[in-house]
């Protein structure tokens, strides 16, 4: 396995964050759009403190990209302050999968995780492939994901 450098995005990485998450997108499938990177530069920048990201490197390029959303809980008479994590997506570049990036990524996650008030790490595995892969990293699945849906329904 080449070696892989993990570190954790400072401000000075948001073109970086800003163009792999563009090179997730585009992989999904989505549309260039005209302006992209500036406006996801303002926003991950805005939000920064409450959006822990990181970046891997590997062979001398960016090899991936792991980002989160810290959830904090309101104060609760007795308890500590805490607070949760929202993966919100674990992207490899193609040329660099199979190197342990992925593993890595999240591991540096959960390290980070495990210093701060953060309880618990939450995620939506996409596929199978997916949800063994964070199995085999220690998550589990404790129940079922529901969501609400405000669309209109036309």
């Amino acid at each position: 396995m080449a070696e892989v450098v993990i570190r954790r995005a400072g401000p000075d990485d948001a073109f970086v964050v800003a163009a792999l998450h563009l090179q997730f997108a585009r992989e999904l499938g989505m549309p260039s759009e005209p302006g992209y990177l500036d406006r996801f530069v303002d926003a991950w920048l805005a939000d920064r403190p409450d959006r822990p990201t990181w970046i891997a490197e590997s062979r001398g390029e960016h090899a991936g990209l792991l980002e989160t959303r810290r959830i904090r809980a309101l104060p609760w008479p007795g308890r500590k302050d805490v607070s949760w994590l929202h993966v919100g997506g674990l992207f490899v570049a193609p040329t660099c999968r199979d190197r342990g990036v992925g593993r890595a990524l999240t591991e540096a996650m959960i390290e980070w995780a495990r210093t701060t008030d953060v309880k618990w790490i939450r995620l939506n595995a996409p596929d199978a492939r997916a949800q063994e892969f964070y199995e085999r990293l220690g998550f589990s699945s404790p129940g079922r994901l529901m969501e609400f849906e405000l669309r209109d329904s036309q």
